[in-house]
């Protein structure tokens, strides 16, 4: 059922999005608008994840807990001190000249309650192309299980 709905979705923004798909240069905006969000992740740099969240951007965490754009950034800010972190296996399928999504992988380490962390998540994200500036509208993340060490190890 949820695949149904997500492809109705995705071909819902696709075709919403004006005249043919994003170009090369497009393409590499956005890796690098993706490179710089993760930057301002790592540097817990409110501003900059203002400017990087569309004013009526949401996140759907692996809880499920829902998230609009300022309970984000004060959690990104003030609740996780992110030590280290880099998307990878990025991947990004054009939903017009103006919409596409991004699949990735975003690995690391943060400090929260005192305590040190390792984490892997994968998400999906979907930006849009507002005011000339790659911005992330919607976001979803999942933590990826940890390994369970093979029984009799």
């Amino acid at each position: 059922m949820r695949s149904i709905v997500l492809i109705t979705i995705v071909a819902g923004l696709a075709g919403c999005s004006g005249t043919g798909a994003t170009t090369e240069s497009s393409t590499a905006a956005l890796q690098a608008a993706n490179a710089a969000y993760d930057r301002a992740l790592v540097d817990g740099d409110a501003q900059a994840l203002a400017e990087h969240f569309t004013d009526d951007f949401q996140l759907i965490d692996d809880d499920a807990n829902v998230r609009g754009k300022a309970e984000q950034i004060r959690m990104l800010t003030e609740d996780i001190d992110l030590l280290e972190a880099r998307s990878d296996d990025v991947r990004i399928t054009p939903l017009g000249r103006e919409h596409a999504l991004l699949t990735g992988r975003f690995t690391g380490r943060y400090r929260a309650g005192g305590r040190e962390n390792q984490f892997t998540e994968r998400y999906t994200s979907v930006w849009v192309l507002e005011g000339g500036e790659w911005k992330v509208k919607h976001e979803h993340a999942s933590l990826v299980p940890k390994a369970e060490p093979a029984a009799g190890s």
